[in-house]
């Protein structure tokens, strides 16, 4: 006759402590304030690029020191042309046929290095403006996010096709992972306001 107590004293006690445990997180829930929503804008990088003016100066900069440049190189190619016709009117074998060949490769070898060297430095200049030119882009966005009230500016990448139905799958689940934006309406695109304001400060005097 003892047991029935116990087991109902037990199956009180339980009850009373899961009511506990609801008690505390209904608790812990209610004092947890609510997330604010966050203001998010997005900025295509690839059309600030293009619309920079800052960029076209600096590219035409990159253009002109890379065509003075190419014609040191052209220097060298029309000497090839030169030796070129020489050794044709040449006995073959004879020493200034000789000298006119070795002369020839001297110049063939340099040309290349220099190529190769020319070919460096772009690529280097190109990255340098590049990155700094990046670098104007993010203080921009900064400033135009205080300003508007923006919590996060993401990078637009919806422009960016996925490969057509020949590309392999490799390509395809690439491009896809790769997504960052699915959707986005274009009140929250920034991008115009970007250049807007980096050319009103190149502008500036």
């Amino acid at each position: 006759m003892q047991t029935k107590p116990n087991i109902f004293r037990t199956l009180l006690l339980a009850a009373m402590l899961l009511g506990t445990v609801f008690i505390l997180r209904a608790t812990a829930t209610a004092s947890r304030p609510p997330a604010q929503p966050t203001a998010v804008a997005i900025v295509d990088i690839l059309n600030v690029f293009a619309g920079l003016k800052e960029r076209e100066v600096l590219e035409a900069q990159l253009n002109d020191r890379m065509d003075s440049r190419q014609e040191q190189l052209n220097e060298i190619v029309e000497d090839l042309k030169k030796l070129d016709a020489n050794v044709q009117l040449l006995v073959p074998g004879t020493d200034a046929h000789r000298e006119i060949v070795q002369e020839g490769m001297e110049k063939q070898a340099v040309l290349k290095a220099r190529q190769e060297a020319l070919s460096q430095i772009v690529s280097i200049d190109m990255g340098s403006v590049r990155r700094n030119l990046f670098m104007k882009v993010e203080a921009a966005i900064a400033q135009i996010a205080e300003r508007e009230g923006y919590d996060i500016v993401l990078f637009d990448d919806t422009s960016f096709p996925i490969p057509e139905t020949n590309a392999s799958d490799a390509d395809v689940y690439r491009a896809i992972i790769t997504k960052s934006v699915m959707y986005r309406h274009e009140s929250i695109d920034i991008t115009d306001q970007v250049i807007t304001l980096m050319n009103n400060e190149f502008d500036a005097p």
